[in-house]
């Protein structure tokens, strides 16, 4: 047996021996073994290198959408910052225009009025009364019955103080009346009253003989100590004969957005009133 075992080991070597001595040298044609396992071997790793190929794809695809929704989310967010910022220079942008209006018209007049410029803070909760609360009060020279007015015309009067707030009846508040004159033919007299409406106002006690026409402005007429004269109110919208033919009454609509006030100036003196100085 162990003579047995040894051929057989010593026919090994030399069959290994001659295959080795056979592909060793360089041939035109290989063997069909040769040729049978070469092909295996091919397409196990055309299989795998496939396989790697496709895999690196793959991970690449969920790294470039990890990539993207990163980059979407801090787009979102640059947006977001830059539309709260634009937001903020559109208020600024109407901030500045409309301060502008204010100080021009304040430096138009300063021959006429001294005004003392103030932002609303606050607004009536009640559509009965209506007024507006201002941050300049007793500190700043504010006091009760000073004229209130804006660019385009009388807003109201300080009704109230405190020492760092006022509070303005609006021209439209049921309790609030202003002495008027026809602002083109000035022979029309009446008092303009407030109803409660923004966007409303009732002038009455004209008399019967009055020329006032549809669409003329009425002014204040001056003829009190708190209203300085010229000073807009609105124009007639309508007129009706009051019953008894001796008077006529008109609805006026205001110059002034009471709704939209953000800045007013209030009139702490004028030329012409008493105590005022020239």
């Amino acid at each position: 047996m162990r003579n047995k075992y040894l051929w057989l080991l010593l026919a090994a070597f030399t069959v290994a021996f001659l295959a080795m001595h056979a592909s060793a040298a360089e041939r035109e044609n290989i063997t069909y073994p040769e040729s049978a396992i070469r092909e295996g071997f091919a397409f196990f790793q055309g299989g795998f290198t496939g396989f790697n190929l496709n895999f690196a794809d793959v991970t690449a695809v969920f790294s470039n959408k990890r990539e993207l929704l990163q980059e979407i989310e801090t787009l979102k967010q640059h947006n977001q910052t830059l539309t709260l910022e634009n937001q903020a220079l559109t208020e600024y942008r109407a901030e500045a225009l409309r301060l502008q209006n204010l100080i021009g018209f304040q430096n138009d007049n300063l021959e006429i009025y001294r005004l003392t410029p103030a932002r609303v803070i606050a607004r009536s909760p009640s559509t009965w009364y209506q007024y507006l609360v201002l941050d300049k009060g007793e500190t700043d020279g504010v006091r009760r019955n000073m004229a209130v007015i804006s660019p385009q015309g009388l807003v109201g009067r300080v009704a109230s103080t405190s020492p760092h707030t006022a509070q303005v009846n609006l021209l439209t508040d049921r309790e609030m009346a202003v002495g008027v004159v026809s602002q083109d033919s000035r022979e029309t007299r009446g008092i303009v009253a407030g109803v409660g409406d923004d966007n409303l106002l009732e002038m009455a006690n004209i008399p019967y003989y009055s020329t006032i026409n549809i669409g003329e402005r009425v002014v204040t007429s001056g003829l009190s100590e708190i209203y300085p004269p010229g000073i807009v109110i609105g124009t007639i919208q309508d007129i009706t004969e009051e019953p008894g033919g001796l008077l006529k009454s008109a609805t006026v609509k205001p110059v002034v957005s009471f709704d939209q006030l953000e800045e007013v100036l209030l009139i702490t003196s004028y030329q012409g009133a008493p105590g005022a100085k020239e």
